[in-house]
């Protein structure tokens, strides 16, 4: 099943260590939590991508990428819109349900033209 999380404003978290989340971007939309993008070290063994209930009404997107792709999320997030969190999983699971997802922009862009600062 897919599961798709628009979003309009970001927060960014990077924490001291090396091993674990090293940092994390969360996501909302009008002012409402819609998911996140938690960042390891390059090199580590990544968490599977999932759907996070944590109560019947409420479901967020919550993606894991390594560290060499912040750049990459960070130029995403300033310069694209609209955004969204982007998830496949079987809802049936339980609180935590394990898929594959994507942060992913939610119309085409027109080919060769460079993108307007904000």
């Amino acid at each position: 099943m897919t599961t798709a999380r628009p979003f309009d404003s970001y927060s960014i978290r990077i924490f001291g260590g090396s091993e674990g989340r090293v940092a994390m971007i969360l996501c909302y939309q009008g002012g409402s939590f819609a998911g996140r993008i938690d960042f390891y070290p390059d090199g580590a063994a990544l968490p599977d991508d999932y759907l996070w209930h944590p109560n019947p009404s409420q479901e967020y997107v919550v993606l894991h990428m390594p560290m060499s792709r912040f750049d990459a999320v960070i130029t995403t997030l300033r310069y694209e819109k609209p955004l969204q969190l982007y998830s496949y999983a079987n809802r049936e699971i339980g609180a935590s349900t394990p898929g594959d997802g994507y942060l992913t922009t939610t119309t085409k862009e027109p080919v060769g033209e460079e993108e307007s600062s904000p």
